[in-house]
């Protein structure tokens, strides 16, 4: 250690207040008024740690906001911990030193005995809600008659208030009408100390913007005892964009890319509903295979952006030609499935076989070119095809199969076919 760096160490150890140096968050130097203030036996104790293990946890969220934002204000008011596990109020300040590493000078006062008084407290407060507005998340607090006692200004921007405006409201005001019986349940059931550990974990939860909508947040509150009363600090997240985004990986796991319809897995649920739903109910079921005709030669002749193109459009035809209670599909590159739920008799299948060919027959516009195509439709009915799921989907195959090979453009349910038989 150079004689520099031995005077200035030497000079730190004559300041009667806690005196640290910090290297990337961890402790190099702590002088011997440092070490009484923690409770320290010896500087080994301290040398590689993290200052924050001598922060009490309710306040070392503030640590993440970096030691860089935190060398931009004058005083930070927070508690320490000793060696013991006893806690003060103490006043931080921190400074960053011109070396070429990340190293900053904390300077630590005990301020307990100032705390006391009305004034300190308030001037504490003060600088904690300058903290509390360069948080990210959303920070209320709220008494024990569920009362907002104070926001910060994510909160009250994630909630569309102006400021100050959330202060005083009912903590049902921002839940949506569906949530607030619930969340008055948990409440009264944890005062009544029936949840002692509801406290501290991170739930999923709606609030109520000023404007009446709705959006999905991530809930975390802490409990502070005040002598007889009770107050709640809740951290709120917006997590929006996250629900989209699971929204989107979901939809591309269930539904086709190109048309938005139901894919394969989605279509195999469905059909497993509805088949239950009709044995249930002893009804009906029709399964129709939809396999597009001259397809093949519109994509080589113009390319697949004209056969996406093409795909699209026939999926809203065959949508139009159902009920909302029936179920399209895209199962293959020009294969669809359409399910019939409610079928009293094969007529009704029949009808919407119709519509399909007819909803088909009209020529798809691709840039000015008529693009001419066609469908044959093999069609099955539960339980006259078949009593299962493999059973009704073969039986509706074979019948598209058969009209492929008889002219196409047509359809013929599977117990229309001479050798028909179930399964």
């Amino acid at each position: 250690m150079s004689t520099t760096v031995v005077l200035e160490h030497e000079l730190l150890e004559l300041v009667s207040s806690l005196v640290c140096l910090l290297k990337t968050g961890r402790i190099t130097f702590i002088n011997e008024a440092g070490r009484r203030m923690l409770g320290l036996s010896s500087s080994d104790q301290a040398i590689g740690a993290a200052f924050e293990s001598f922060v009490v946890e309710d306040y070392r969220f503030l640590m993440e906001a970096g030691w860089k934002l935190l060398a931009e204000e004058d005083f930070l008011p927070l508690k320490l911990v000793r060696r013991d596990g006893s806690s003060f109020e103490a006043e931080l300040r921190v400074r960053r030193v011109q070396t070429p590493d990340e190293t900053f000078l904390l300077e630590g006062r005990d301020i307990s005995k100032f705390v006391r008084s009305a004034e300190a407290l308030r001037e504490r407060e003060e600088r904690l809600q300058g903290v509390l507005a360069s948080v990210a998340e959303g920070i209320v607090t709220i008494n024990d008659s569920g009362r907002i006692e104070s926001a910060n200004p994510a909160a009250e921007q994630m909630f569309g208030f102006e400021r100050g405006k959330l202060t005083g409201l009912d903590m049902l005001s921002i839940l949506p009408e569906p949530d607030r019986d619930r969340h008055m349940r948990f409440f009264d059931a944890y005062m009544a100390g029936l949840f002692p550990t509801l406290m501290g974990r991170q739930v999923e939860g709606r609030g109520l913007r000023a404007d009446g909508t709705v959006f999905p947040m991530e809930i975390s509150v802490s409990e502070l005892r005040h002598g007889r009363h009770r107050l709640f600090t809740a951290i709120l997240r917006d997590i929006s964009e996250r629900k989209e985004t699971e929204e989107r990986i979901r939809r591309l796991a269930h539904h086709d890319s190109l048309t938005g319809l139901p894919n394969r897995n989605l279509l195999t649920d469905r059909m497993e509903l509805a088949l239950a739903r009709a044995a249930r109910n002893r009804a009906r079921m029709a399964l129709l295979y939809v396999d597009l005709d001259r397809f093949k030669p519109i994509n080589d002749a113009l390319g697949h952006e004209a056969g996406d193109v093409v795909l699209r459009k026939v999926a809203d035809r065959l949508v139009r030609c159902v009920r909302s209670s029936d179920t399209v599909s895209r199962v293959g590159g020009d294969e669809f499935v359409v399910v019939l739920e409610s079928v009293t008799r094969r007529e009704e299948a029949a009808i919407v076989a119709r519509k399909i060919i007819e909803a088909l027959a009209h020529p798809i516009d691709y840039r000015g070119i008529p693009c001419q195509i066609g469908a044959s439709i093999g069609g099955a009915l539960f339980p006259d095809d078949g009593t299962t799921l493999d059973e009704i989907s073969k039986a509706a195959d074979i019948a598209m199969y058969r009209v492929k090979h008889t002219g196409r453009n047509d359809f013929r349910f599977y117990s229309e076919l001479p050798d028909s038989q179930p399964g």
